[in-house]
């Protein structure tokens, strides 16, 4: 399977590395490379080096200029062979600090992120974000969309109202919250605020004396993603879905949380137990899509010539995410290369015998610290083959003790963060890449071996694609291909996405 963002081919001693770097010749194979070159795959950083003659410049695969004519571009193994033929290495994609083992783009985002998150109020807009990183604005945002899978605009504007609402949580009043996140405008922050939350500053604050609220949906909200995903058990110990909403269990800050969601017209009445509404409100923010930027996706790729129709149709479609990341990586664990009926036997297994249960009845799903306490003879007991119940308690003691902070990804290179969630025994390529979408929200994820894209695109390109294909068919939807795949599956006409071969 194609690597997937973090996991790139890593050079050996200055060489290139795998099978095609050991047998290609850059005269012979340069018509078969050109084309891989376009794909912009960063699993082919470390196989191969583009110098483009017409600019005096060479670069990694992946690189995210604009690509040159075929007849102005030349292959190399290594730098030191583009350096003897005259050419500098790009600033953009930094090949040189790439084959000296350096991921200077990954530090330079985690930095700078990290400089943002400690002083927002010092960083009034863009320009002052690009300062810091030493970038141009166009350097900022192709760092910023590859690492963080979101322009600098939109990050500034998510972490502004996270952290104004971590102020309103802890008994800042909206004036100073607003002032405390970094706005210059009382206006700006109550309609930016309002657009990620569904709710107005004030009524988030008010939340801390009450068990339940209203979200405000989008105009063009659909809510039928979001109870397929939370409907995919009909047997659930931990959700309970009906056709106008759906009731989910979960563990927050160390109590076990309800709460039930009812959709009207135009908005989601939320319930909960009393003293959890902060903790509900972030659950129901992530399950109900707040993340996706339907509207961005829509502008951009609703007229697409293949897939254009399908996105009008679907229009609104927003991508619905497990209360918490956790959830998404125990349930991909659990689902690898098994039937969903049989995936979520063993979910409603786990749930039964390591969840915490709920007054409603309900269970959570298990946190990382429960599973990481059970053994392989508990799993096995519960039906879990062999390496399955390895593979899950592997992820749960990574998770559980830090060594892969999921709750911490947000502020991580995508790249960085794929290469520690790869590192799990067990954890692939399709599951990073299922994790990041419906875990972590990025906006760029793409599973391309999940058998349900390639069956949903079949209907479209005629045949069935191979992953390669998948791939190639779905790319040129970034920075968006999260909301473009779960297009692709609700097309089916369900959302079990779950499909893993």
């Amino acid at each position: 399977m194609p690597t997937p963002p973090g996991n790139s081919a890593r050079p050996r001693n200055g060489q290139g590395s795998g099978p095609l770097a050991a047998r290609w010749d850059p005269l012979k194979d340069a018509d078969a490379l050109y084309r891989q070159f376009l794909l912009r795959d960063p699993a082919d950083n470390g196989k191969f080096l583009t110098g483009v003659i017409s600019t005096g410049i060479y670069c990694l695969p992946s690189c995210p200029a604009r690509r040159p004519k075929r007849e102005n571009v030349r292959f190399f193994r290594v730098p030191e062979d583009a350096r003897k033929s005259g050419l500098r290495p790009c600033f953009r994609c930094r090949p040189d600090s790439f084959y000296r083992g350096e991921e200077f783009h990954e530090s330079l985002f985690e930095q700078t992120v990290a400089r943002v998150l400690r002083d927002p109020a010092a960083f009034s807009g863009i320009p002052q974000v690009a300062r810091a990183a030493g970038l141009s604005r166009t350097a900022l945002n192709d760092l910023f969309r590859e690492h963080g899978h979101e322009s600098p605009g939109a990050f500034l504007r998510r972490v502004r109202v996270e952290i104004a609402c971590r102020l309103l949580e802890n008994g800042a009043k909206p004036i100073d919250a607003a002032s405390g996140a970094g706005y210059g405008s009382a206006s700006a922050f109550h309609d930016q605020f309002t657009s990620r939350t569904g709710v107005t500053p004030a009524a988030y604050a008010a939340l801390r004396t009450e068990s339940s609220f209203t979200v405000r949906l989008p105009a063009d909200y659909r809510i039928r993603e979001v109870l397929d995903f939370f409907g995919r058990d009909k047997e659930s110990i931990s959700e309970r879905v009906a056709s106008n909403g759906f009731t989910k269990c979960f563990e927050a800050d160390g109590e076990t949380v309800a709460v039930h969601v009812e959709f009207t017209k135009d908005s989601a009445i939320c319930k909960t137990d009393p003293g959890c509404s902060f903790a509900a409100h972030r659950a129901v923010r992530r399950m109900l899509g707040f993340e996706s930027d339907a509207a961005a996706f829509g502008r951009q790729f609703y007229r697409d010539s293949a897939l254009g129709t399908m996105f009008q149709r679907q229009s609104g479609l927003r991508i619905p995410c497990t209360p918490e990341p956790w959830e998404a990586l125990g349930w991909a664990i659990m689902g690898q290369q098994i039937s969903l009926q049989a995936a979520v036997t063993l979910r409603r297994g786990l749930i039964l015998k390591l969840g915490r249960a709920h007054s409603s009845g309900l269970r959570a799903f298990p946190m990382p610290e429960a599973v990481a306490a059970a053994d392989v003879d508990l799993l096995r007991s519960l039906k879990f083959s062999a390496s399955k119940a390895d593979y899950l308690l592997a992820a749960a003691r990574a998770v559980a003790s830090g060594e892969v902070p999921l709750n911490k990804f947000r502020e991580l290179s995508a790249r960085h963060a794929a290469r520690l969630l790869g590192s799990i025994r067990g954890v692939g390529p399709w599951t990073v890449q299922y994790v990041f979408l419906r875990g972590i929200a990025f906006a760029d994820c793409l599973p391309a071996g999940d058998a349900g894209l390639a069956r949903g695109l079949a209907a479209v390109l005629g045949a069935r694609p191979d992953e390669r294909g998948v791939r190639e068919a779905l790319d040129r939807f970034a920075p968006f291909r999260s909301l473009a795949a779960c297009h692709v599956w609700a097309s089916l006409g369900d959302s079990k996405d779950l499909n893993k071969e």
